[in-house]
Protein backbone atom coordinates (compact mmCIF):
# COMPACT_ATOMS: atom_id res chain seq x y z
CA UNK A 1 0.00 0.00 0.00
CA UNK A 2 1.45 3.41 -1.35
CA UNK A 3 2.53 5.60 1.89
CA UNK A 4 1.48 9.75 2.30
CA UNK A 5 4.73 11.37 1.58
CA UNK A 6 5.42 15.24 2.11
CA UNK A 7 8.33 16.79 0.36
CA UNK A 8 8.93 19.98 2.15
CA UNK A 9 10.97 23.04 -0.30
CA UNK A 10 11.26 26.19 -0.34
CA UNK A 11 10.79 27.12 -3.64
CA UNK A 12 11.08 24.67 -7.41
CA UNK A 13 13.90 27.06 -8.80
CA UNK A 14 16.31 25.89 -11.34
CA UNK A 15 19.02 24.53 -8.75
CA UNK A 16 20.64 20.97 -8.82
CA UNK A 17 18.88 19.72 -5.39
CA UNK A 18 15.65 21.14 -6.59
CA UNK A 19 16.29 19.31 -9.58
CA UNK A 20 16.29 16.09 -7.21
CA UNK A 21 13.57 16.22 -4.85
CA UNK A 22 11.20 16.79 -7.96
CA UNK A 23 12.42 13.66 -9.73
CA UNK A 24 12.30 11.27 -6.86
CA UNK A 25 9.11 12.99 -6.28
CA UNK A 26 7.70 11.12 -9.59
CA UNK A 27 10.02 8.25 -8.86
CA UNK A 28 7.89 7.24 -5.77
CA UNK A 29 4.43 8.68 -7.09
CA UNK A 30 5.00 6.53 -10.40
CA UNK A 31 5.56 3.71 -7.77
CA UNK A 32 2.31 4.24 -6.58
CA UNK A 33 2.57 6.64 -3.12
CA UNK A 34 0.83 9.51 -2.61
CA UNK A 35 2.71 12.60 -2.92
CA UNK A 36 2.75 16.31 -2.41
CA UNK A 37 4.78 19.35 -1.92
CA UNK A 38 4.69 22.16 0.33
CA UNK A 39 6.25 25.49 -1.27
CA UNK A 40 6.74 28.59 1.20
CA UNK A 41 8.88 30.75 -0.66
CA UNK A 42 8.21 31.61 -4.68
CA UNK A 43 9.96 30.25 -7.67
CA UNK A 44 8.23 28.06 -10.22
CA UNK A 45 10.84 26.37 -12.65
CA UNK A 46 10.30 22.43 -11.88
CA UNK A 47 6.26 22.74 -11.47
CA UNK A 48 5.33 21.80 -14.74
CA UNK A 49 7.19 18.79 -14.06
CA UNK A 50 5.12 17.50 -10.94
CA UNK A 51 1.89 18.85 -12.63
CA UNK A 52 3.12 15.97 -15.23
CA UNK A 53 2.93 13.20 -12.90
CA UNK A 54 -0.64 15.06 -11.08
CA UNK A 55 1.52 16.20 -7.83
CA UNK A 56 -0.28 18.42 -5.93
CA UNK A 57 1.56 21.47 -4.29
CA UNK A 58 0.97 23.78 -1.62
CA UNK A 59 1.97 27.10 -1.77
CA UNK A 60 2.22 29.52 0.55
CA UNK A 61 3.62 32.67 0.31
CA UNK A 62 2.26 34.47 3.75
CA UNK A 63 5.75 34.35 5.86
CA UNK A 64 6.72 37.62 6.66
CA UNK A 65 8.50 37.04 9.43
CA UNK A 66 10.69 33.44 10.22
CA UNK A 67 8.20 32.64 13.50
CA UNK A 68 5.09 32.84 11.38
CA UNK A 69 6.77 30.32 8.65
CA UNK A 70 7.55 28.05 11.50
CA UNK A 71 4.51 27.78 12.75
CA UNK A 72 2.75 27.03 9.58
CA UNK A 73 4.90 24.70 8.62
CA UNK A 74 4.88 22.69 11.62
CA UNK A 75 1.09 23.05 11.90
CA UNK A 76 0.81 21.70 8.24
CA UNK A 77 2.80 18.66 9.05
CA UNK A 78 1.81 17.64 12.42
CA UNK A 79 -2.05 17.77 10.80
CA UNK A 80 -1.55 16.38 7.39
CA UNK A 81 -1.36 12.39 8.40
CA UNK A 82 1.87 11.95 6.73
CA UNK A 83 3.91 8.96 6.66
CA UNK A 84 7.18 10.86 5.66
CA UNK A 85 8.19 14.07 5.40
CA UNK A 86 11.21 14.94 3.37
CA UNK A 87 13.33 17.65 2.82
CA UNK A 88 16.80 18.33 1.08
CA UNK A 89 18.48 21.41 2.12
CA UNK A 90 19.48 23.54 5.09
CA UNK A 91 16.60 26.04 5.64
CA UNK A 92 14.30 22.93 4.83
CA UNK A 93 15.57 20.66 7.11
CA UNK A 94 15.74 22.96 10.20
CA UNK A 95 11.79 23.47 9.97
CA UNK A 96 11.32 19.33 8.71
CA UNK A 97 13.20 18.49 12.10
CA UNK A 98 11.38 21.18 14.18
CA UNK A 99 8.09 19.97 13.04
CA UNK A 100 8.94 16.72 14.96
CA UNK A 101 9.90 18.31 18.28
CA UNK A 102 7.10 17.25 20.58
CA UNK A 103 6.96 13.36 19.33
CA UNK A 104 5.92 12.38 15.89
CA UNK A 105 4.72 9.07 14.05
CA UNK A 106 5.85 9.79 10.77
CA UNK A 107 9.56 9.44 9.55
CA UNK A 108 11.48 12.94 9.30
CA UNK A 109 14.27 12.10 6.63
CA UNK A 110 16.62 15.14 5.68
CA UNK A 111 19.26 15.39 3.06
CA UNK A 112 22.75 16.82 3.09
CA UNK A 113 23.36 17.23 -0.69
CA UNK A 114 27.03 18.37 -0.51
CA UNK A 115 30.59 17.30 0.91
CA UNK A 116 32.00 20.18 3.54
CA UNK A 117 35.44 20.75 3.12
CA UNK A 118 35.75 21.95 7.31
CA UNK A 119 33.42 21.40 10.08
CA UNK A 120 30.36 23.34 10.13
CA UNK A 121 31.70 27.08 12.85
CA UNK A 122 29.09 29.33 12.49
CA UNK A 123 26.49 29.73 15.09
CA UNK A 124 23.52 28.63 12.51
CA UNK A 125 25.04 26.27 10.90
CA UNK A 126 26.10 24.25 14.11
CA UNK A 127 22.15 24.95 15.01
CA UNK A 128 20.66 23.29 12.13
CA UNK A 129 23.27 20.04 12.47
CA UNK A 130 22.47 20.31 16.30
CA UNK A 131 18.58 19.91 15.12
CA UNK A 132 19.28 16.72 12.56
CA UNK A 133 19.01 14.63 16.28
CA UNK A 134 15.08 14.80 15.29
CA UNK A 135 16.01 13.30 11.97
CA UNK A 136 14.84 9.74 11.54
CA UNK A 137 16.85 9.35 8.87
CA UNK A 138 19.84 11.33 6.95
CA UNK A 139 20.57 11.01 3.32
CA UNK A 140 23.63 12.46 1.28
CA UNK A 141 24.24 11.67 -2.57
CA UNK A 142 28.00 9.94 -1.76
CA UNK A 143 29.93 7.99 0.38
CA UNK A 144 32.73 10.46 0.73
CA UNK A 145 29.77 13.43 1.46
CA UNK A 146 28.50 10.52 4.13
CA UNK A 147 32.06 10.08 5.53
CA UNK A 148 32.84 13.14 5.78
CA UNK A 149 30.02 14.59 8.05
CA UNK A 150 30.02 11.59 9.87
CA UNK A 151 33.89 12.37 10.93
CA UNK A 152 32.68 15.31 12.10
CA UNK A 153 29.53 14.39 13.82
CA UNK A 154 29.84 10.35 14.41
CA UNK A 155 26.89 10.54 16.71
CA UNK A 156 24.93 10.80 13.37
CA UNK A 157 26.36 7.90 11.78
CA UNK A 158 23.71 4.93 12.45
CA UNK A 159 21.17 7.57 10.59
CA UNK A 160 22.89 7.80 7.25
CA UNK A 161 22.60 6.58 3.83
CA UNK A 162 23.81 7.25 0.81
CA UNK A 163 21.23 7.60 -2.75
CA UNK A 164 23.35 8.60 -5.75
CA UNK A 165 21.14 11.24 -7.72
CA UNK A 166 18.70 9.51 -10.39
CA UNK A 167 20.38 10.90 -13.59
CA UNK A 168 17.50 11.25 -16.83
CA UNK A 169 18.53 11.90 -19.77
CA UNK A 170 15.57 11.96 -22.27
CA UNK A 171 15.67 11.68 -26.02
CA UNK A 172 19.01 11.97 -27.42
CA UNK A 173 18.62 12.98 -31.69
CA UNK A 174 22.50 13.53 -32.01
CA UNK A 175 24.65 10.80 -34.00
CA UNK A 176 28.00 9.76 -32.45
CA UNK A 177 30.31 9.96 -35.19
CA UNK A 178 33.96 8.36 -33.65
CA UNK A 179 37.18 10.25 -33.35
CA UNK A 180 35.91 13.23 -36.16
CA UNK A 181 38.29 14.63 -38.17
CA UNK A 182 40.92 12.37 -36.73
CA UNK A 183 40.48 14.07 -33.43
CA UNK A 184 39.54 12.83 -29.58
CA UNK A 185 36.96 15.50 -28.74
CA UNK A 186 35.99 16.03 -25.29
CA UNK A 187 33.03 17.58 -23.63
CA UNK A 188 33.42 19.32 -20.06
CA UNK A 189 29.93 20.92 -18.44
CA UNK A 190 31.12 23.18 -15.48
CA UNK A 191 30.76 26.44 -14.41
CA UNK A 192 34.01 28.77 -15.09
CA UNK A 193 34.94 28.82 -11.74
CA UNK A 194 38.70 28.09 -10.06
CA UNK A 195 37.04 25.23 -8.28
CA UNK A 196 36.29 23.72 -12.21
CA UNK A 197 39.90 23.87 -12.52
CA UNK A 198 40.32 25.00 -16.12
CA UNK A 199 43.86 26.29 -14.72
CA UNK A 200 44.67 22.62 -14.36
CA UNK A 201 43.50 21.97 -18.19
CA UNK A 202 45.83 24.73 -19.45
CA UNK A 203 48.52 23.78 -17.31
CA UNK A 204 48.28 19.97 -18.84
CA UNK A 205 48.04 21.24 -22.05
CA UNK A 206 51.08 23.08 -21.82
CA UNK A 207 52.86 19.49 -20.95
CA UNK A 208 51.87 18.06 -24.39
CA UNK A 209 53.77 18.10 -27.50
CA UNK A 210 52.12 19.90 -30.50
CA UNK A 211 51.56 16.12 -32.17
CA UNK A 212 49.45 15.30 -28.86
CA UNK A 213 47.35 18.81 -28.40
CA UNK A 214 46.53 18.13 -32.06
CA UNK A 215 45.16 15.19 -31.26
CA UNK A 216 42.27 16.42 -28.84
CA UNK A 217 39.40 19.22 -29.19
CA UNK A 218 38.28 20.30 -25.67
CA UNK A 219 34.92 21.47 -25.45
CA UNK A 220 33.96 23.77 -22.30
CA UNK A 221 30.29 24.41 -21.99
CA UNK A 222 29.90 26.77 -18.76
CA UNK A 223 28.20 29.60 -16.80
CA UNK A 224 30.50 32.64 -16.56
CA UNK A 225 30.14 33.36 -12.84
CA UNK A 226 33.12 35.36 -12.53
CA UNK A 227 37.08 36.63 -13.54
CA UNK A 228 37.65 32.64 -14.62
CA UNK A 229 36.40 32.60 -18.09
CA UNK A 230 37.69 35.92 -19.35
CA UNK A 231 40.77 34.78 -17.61
CA UNK A 232 41.05 31.06 -19.24
CA UNK A 233 39.87 33.10 -22.66
CA UNK A 234 43.19 35.04 -22.73
CA UNK A 235 45.40 32.76 -21.34
CA UNK A 236 44.14 30.38 -24.87
CA UNK A 237 44.54 33.31 -27.26
CA UNK A 238 47.69 33.94 -25.98
CA UNK A 239 49.15 30.29 -25.72
CA UNK A 240 47.19 29.63 -29.11
CA UNK A 241 45.23 26.84 -28.39
CA UNK A 242 42.13 28.46 -30.42
CA UNK A 243 42.03 25.07 -31.96
CA UNK A 244 42.32 22.64 -28.84
CA UNK A 245 40.18 24.68 -25.84
CA UNK A 246 37.07 25.87 -26.81
CA UNK A 247 34.86 27.92 -24.34
CA UNK A 248 30.91 28.06 -24.76
CA UNK A 249 28.00 29.94 -22.74
CA UNK A 250 25.87 26.77 -21.53
CA UNK A 251 23.52 25.08 -23.41
CA UNK A 252 19.94 23.61 -22.59
CA UNK A 253 20.70 20.93 -24.89
CA UNK A 254 24.08 19.54 -23.42
CA UNK A 255 23.45 16.21 -22.94
CA UNK A 256 23.70 16.24 -27.21
CA UNK A 257 26.62 17.85 -27.23
CA UNK A 258 27.73 15.06 -24.84
CA UNK A 259 26.64 12.44 -27.40
CA UNK A 260 28.56 13.89 -30.20
CA UNK A 261 31.38 13.48 -28.15
CA UNK A 262 34.53 10.81 -27.58
CA UNK A 263 34.31 11.21 -23.75
CA UNK A 264 32.92 13.61 -21.00
CA UNK A 265 35.76 15.68 -18.52
CA UNK A 266 35.87 16.81 -15.10
CA UNK A 267 38.79 18.21 -13.46
CA UNK A 268 37.22 19.77 -10.25
CA UNK A 269 39.25 19.97 -6.93
CA UNK A 270 36.05 19.03 -5.22
CA UNK A 271 32.34 17.95 -5.86
CA UNK A 272 29.62 16.14 -4.47
CA UNK A 273 27.86 13.95 -6.59
CA UNK A 274 28.93 14.92 -10.44
CA UNK A 275 26.04 14.71 -12.40
CA UNK A 276 28.08 15.48 -15.54
CA UNK A 277 30.17 12.54 -15.37
CA UNK A 278 26.76 10.31 -14.05
CA UNK A 279 24.97 11.65 -17.29
CA UNK A 280 27.78 11.23 -19.31
CA UNK A 281 27.77 7.19 -18.28
CA UNK A 282 23.99 7.28 -18.33
CA UNK A 283 24.99 8.35 -22.28
CA UNK A 284 27.57 5.59 -22.85
CA UNK A 285 30.35 7.78 -22.52
CA UNK A 286 34.10 6.98 -21.61
CA UNK A 287 34.87 9.14 -18.91
CA UNK A 288 38.21 11.22 -17.48
CA UNK A 289 37.59 12.59 -13.81
CA UNK A 290 39.55 13.86 -11.09
CA UNK A 291 39.68 11.86 -7.81
CA UNK A 292 36.81 13.58 -6.10
CA UNK A 293 33.31 12.61 -4.76
CA UNK A 294 32.96 8.76 -5.14
CA UNK A 295 35.57 8.20 -7.96
CA UNK A 296 36.52 5.47 -6.75
CA UNK A 297 32.61 3.90 -7.63
CA UNK A 298 31.93 5.92 -10.45
CA UNK A 299 35.59 5.15 -12.73
CA UNK A 300 37.76 2.01 -13.30
CA UNK A 301 39.92 1.18 -16.33
CA UNK A 302 36.85 -0.55 -18.24
CA UNK A 303 35.05 2.96 -18.45
CA UNK A 304 37.93 5.89 -18.34
CA UNK A 305 40.75 7.22 -16.46
CA UNK A 306 41.17 9.02 -13.01
CA UNK A 307 43.62 12.18 -12.35
CA UNK A 308 44.74 14.52 -9.99
CA UNK A 309 43.10 17.79 -10.18
CA UNK A 310 46.37 19.66 -8.61
CA UNK A 311 48.82 18.12 -10.96
CA UNK A 312 48.98 19.32 -14.34
CA UNK A 313 50.98 15.99 -15.41
CA UNK A 314 48.26 13.65 -13.93
CA UNK A 315 45.56 15.36 -16.43
CA UNK A 316 47.85 15.42 -19.38
CA UNK A 317 48.48 11.52 -19.33
CA UNK A 318 44.78 10.56 -18.69
CA UNK A 319 43.53 13.07 -22.05
CA UNK A 320 46.53 11.91 -23.84
CA UNK A 321 46.06 8.20 -22.73
CA UNK A 322 42.38 8.38 -23.91
CA UNK A 323 43.76 9.93 -27.19
CA UNK A 324 45.45 7.01 -27.99
CA UNK A 325 42.88 4.63 -27.67
CA UNK A 326 41.51 3.10 -30.48
CA UNK A 327 37.92 3.81 -31.54
CA UNK A 328 36.80 -0.09 -30.62
CA UNK A 329 38.11 1.17 -27.46
CA UNK A 330 36.58 4.39 -26.76
CA UNK A 331 33.00 2.11 -27.66
CA UNK A 332 34.11 -0.85 -25.03
CA UNK A 333 34.41 1.83 -22.16
CA UNK A 334 31.28 3.41 -23.28
CA UNK A 335 29.58 0.37 -22.80
CA UNK A 336 30.97 -0.35 -19.19
CA UNK A 337 30.11 3.62 -18.10
CA UNK A 338 26.31 2.53 -19.65
CA UNK A 339 26.06 -0.83 -17.78
CA UNK A 340 27.59 0.93 -14.53
CA UNK A 341 25.03 3.99 -14.70
CA UNK A 342 22.24 1.65 -14.92
CA UNK A 343 23.35 -0.39 -12.25
CA UNK A 344 23.91 2.62 -9.70
CA UNK A 345 21.61 5.48 -11.05
CA UNK A 346 18.57 3.46 -12.73
CA UNK A 347 14.82 4.81 -11.54
CA UNK A 348 14.42 1.33 -9.79
CA UNK A 349 17.52 1.37 -7.89
CA UNK A 350 16.98 5.06 -6.90
CA UNK A 351 13.13 4.28 -5.90
CA UNK A 352 14.02 1.05 -4.59
CA UNK A 353 16.64 2.58 -2.25
CA UNK A 354 14.07 5.64 -1.01
CA UNK A 355 11.89 3.09 -0.17
CA UNK A 356 13.79 0.98 1.94
CA UNK A 357 13.89 4.24 4.06
CA UNK A 358 10.60 5.64 3.95
CA UNK A 359 9.33 2.02 4.34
Amino acid sequence: MGKKILFLAANLLSGGAERQIVTVARLLKRRGHNVSFYCYGEGDFYGHLLQEDNIPVKWEYSFNNPLKRMWKVRRYIRSGGFDAVISFLPAENFLNDMSAIGGHNWKVITGLRFCPTAAPVSSKELFYVWMLRYSDAIVSNSHLAMETWCGFYPSHREKFHVIYNNTQIGDVHTKYVPKRDGKLHIVVAASFQELKNPQGLLASLDLMSEIERKSVVIDWYGANVGPVFQQTANAISDKGYCDVFRLHEPVEDIHEKMNQADAVMLLSHREGLPNAICEAMKLGKPVIMSRVSDHNVLIDERNGFLCDSHDSTSIKEAIVDLAGCTVEQLLSMGVASKEKADRLFSDEVITNNWETIIL
